[in-house]
């Protein structure tokens, strides 16, 4: 315009127009070639040529499911990175937290109340029964258990059953049934005493027409010197009960080790009644039941016993693994070839997987998603363009000249 009205002249105002005039060009060609990649441009006869990735979508999804499965996680892509991985560094590494040890803990809690569901069934009472007729039948239990029994008493593997037995010994004692029963003890302990002589019956009689005597509270007062007793006897694993029960214990063990004919008759007894007697399913069942509610109740409670005994078995194990690297190349080792196995019989499934996620997509949320990844380098494309045709049409504005 300005070289049209004569407001400036020469050759330098006449390239300068040339390349004004080839940078537009450029940039609206280039802005029309990368809309039509993503959108329809409604321009007659050549609008056909618009919105490539709708058009091409089949194409564009076999293209990047043969780019994914065969070029960038090929088998030999994927073992190659198999082979630098560590699996025992990285679960050392993850379950080093302590956290991610509680949520394990938890799984593991679940996976075994889910085992315990079923431990009382019948199949299950039947197959015990079977098996342990067949295994008690003529077998000399009492030296190998008397040995055993002895072992477990030295390492005081058995604190944790007496935990679990006072446990459940106390609760027990706060069952409304178990003061029943202790009142009527109580009860039938005062008549006998009244039984017993005259002045006893009337010294009773007088006592309980004062509301001196009164077998509720004796009830009770027992309960709560019995419940005291086996609270501190849990935790305190030296308490004299627990060393009395040990002494019991290792005594009737070290008999049957020895060979006494006292302590290895009741073992025998006891096993052959086992093996004759046609009720031991029902007994195994009811056994089993009781074992499935007490389990049951310690698995339901974060601070029980056996979630104790569980979270400590399972930060041992971490700790041993972490120093066994014999065991860690075994872990590493097994998960590289089922890995590497894996891949090479599904490896056709990783194409199947991006097919199917990006089948799913509207054709809307393709182009945005495209579009989204690559759409503002594009845009570039505009700017090159103008600036690559404002410089050819300033060099053929100048060319022209030079030819004129």
């Amino acid at each position: 315009m300005a070289l049209h009205q004569g407001w400036v002249h020469g050759p330098f105002w006449v390239v300068t127009a040339s390349a004004f005039e080839a940078g537009t060009i450029g940039g609206v060609t280039d802005w029309f070639a990368v809309t039509a990649l993503f959108h329809e441009v409604r321009i007659p006869v050549i609008r056909r040529h618009t919105n490539i990735v709708v058009k091409n979508r089949a194409r564009i999804i076999d293209g990047i499911a043969d780019m994914v499965q065969n070029r960038w996680l090929s088998p030999a892509v994927v073992e190659e990175h198999l082979g630098r991985f560590s699996a025992s560094r990285a679960l050392h590494e993850y379950l080093g937290a302590e956290p991610r040890r509680e949520k394990l803990l938890v799984i593991l809690r679940d996976l075994l109340g889910k085992i315990v569901e079923g431990m009382d069934g019948p199949e299950v009472a039947a197959f015990l029964s079977r098996t342990l007729k067949d295994q008690l039948e003529g077998i000399e239990l009492g030296p190998p258990l008397g040995r055993w029994m002895e072992q477990a008493i030295d390492r005081r593997d058995h604190d944790a059953v007496w935990d679990l037995l006072l446990e459940s010994l106390g609760r027990s004692l706060g069952d409304p049934e178990v003061e029943d029963l202790f009142r009527r003890l109580s009860r039938q302990a005062l008549e006998a005493y009244k039984e017993s002589g005259l002045h006893r019956k009337v010294a009773l009689q007088i006592a309980e027409a004062v509301d001196i005597l009164d077998e509720r509270a004796i009830a009770r007062a027992l309960l709560d010197n019995l419940s005291g007793s086996v609270r501190d006897a849990k935790e305190n694993p030296d308490h004299p009960v627990r060393r009395k029960l040990d002494e019991i214990f290792r005594d009737f063990a070290l008999g049957l080790a020895a060979g006494d004919r006292e302590a290895v008759s009741v073992v025998e007894t006891l096993r052959d009644r086992l093996v004759e007697n046609a009720d031991t399913v029902e007994v195994i069942r009811k056994v089993l039941g009781r074992f499935k509610a007490t389990v049951t109740d310690q698995l339901d409670r974060p601070d029980s016993d056996i979630t104790s005994l569980m979270r400590r078995f399972l930060t041992e194990r971490l700790a041993e693994f972490s120093r066994d690297s014999a065991a860690q190349g075994r872990l590493d080792a097994w998960v590289r070839e089922t890995a590497v196995e894996l891949v090479r019989k599904r490896h056709a499934y990783i194409g199947e997987m991006v097919r199917g996620s990006l089948g799913k997509l509207r054709d809307t949320d393709l182009v945005d998603q495209i579009e989204a990844k690559v759409g503002p380098d594009l845009q570039f494309i505009r700017l090159n363009g103008a600036i690559v045709g404002a410089l050819v049409g300033a060099f053929l504005a100048v060319l022209r000249l030079v030819l004129s």
